[in-house]
C-alpha cells in the first residue's frame, strides 16, 4: 500500500493486475471528511459519471454486463435513483471501481476513473493528485532502472570472474596470485567499458 500527499491530505494507492488503482474515499476527504460514502454516491448518482464509467468498462473489461449497464444508464438523473460502488460493481461485473473493507477499506477507482471523480470534487485538488502521481511513478521508476541496472552489474561480474577461472588462472598460482590475477582482468574489464562508454557518448546523435 502507497501512500502519496495531495494537498495536505494522505491518498493511498493500491496496484492490482499491474493497474494503478487510488482511493476516491481519501479524495472525497478533501470536500467532506465526514461523508466521504454520501459524496461518492451522490457522484455515481451522476448521468455523466454512469456514461463516463461505461465506456470505461466497455474499452477495459470483456466481461462487463452491457445490459445491466444500460439499465442502470436509463435510471441515470432520476430522483429516486441511488447507486453505491459497490451495487455497480456486483451488477455490471465492472472492474474499475474496488470496494473494500477492513483496516484499509473504501472505495478505490483505477486511476482513470480517479481523476474524474477528483475534478468533480476540486479541479485544483485534481491538478496536484495527477502532478504527485507522476512524481511517485518516475521515482519507481528511476528505482527499477537502477535495480536492473544493479543486477546487471552483478551478473556481468559472476560472468567475467568465471572467465577468468577457467580460462586464465594455471592451477599452480597461489591464492595471493589468484587474486591478483582477478583484480587486474576487472581493472582491463572495467577500463575498456568506460572508454567504449566515452566513444559512444562522442558519436554524434543524427536522430
Amino acid at each position: 500500500m502507497t501512500k502519496i500527499q495531495v494537498l495536505n491530505r494522505q491518498v493511498q494507492l493500491l496496484s492490482l493486475r499491474n493497474e494503478d488503482f487510488i482511493s476516491i474515499t481519501d479524495i472525497a476527504r478533501y470536500k467532506d471528511s465526514a461523508r466521504t460514502d454520501y459524496l461518492i454516491s451522490n457522484w455515481l448518482r451522476n448521468r455523466n459519471t454512469i456514461e463516463f464509467l461505461g465506456i470505461w468498462e466497455l474499452i477495459n473489461n470483456p466481461a462487463f454486463n452491457p445490459i445491466e449497464f444500460d439499465g442502470i444508464r436509463k435510471q441515470a438523473g432520476l430522483n429516486s435513483f441511488v447507486l453505491t460502488a459497490k451495487q455497480w460493481i456486483e451488477r455490471t461485473g465492472a472492474i474499475g471501481l474496488i470496494s473494500k473493507a477492513g483496516r484499509y477499506g473504501g472505495t478505490y477507482a483505477h486511476k482513470d476513473i480517479a481523476f474524474e471523480f477528483a475534478s468533480w470534487i476540486s479541479v485544483e485538488f485534481k491538478l496536484y493528485l495527477i502532478k504527485e502521481f507522476q512524481r511517485l511513478k518516475e521515482e519507481e521508476r528511476r528505482t527499477l532502472g537502477w535495480d536492473i541496472r544493479r543486477n546487471l552489474a552483478r551478473l556481468n561480474y559472476r560472468i567475467h570472474t568465471d572467465a577468468i577461472r577457467e580460462h586464465l588462472i594455471p592451477p599452480e598460482l597461489s591464492t595471493g596470485q589468484v587474486n591478483l590475477v582477478y583484480a587486474s582482468e576487472q581493472i582491463c574489464i572495467l577500463t575498456a567499458d568506460r572508454l567504449l562508454r566515452l566513444a559512444e557518448d562522442q558519436v554524434p546523435n543524427n536522430e
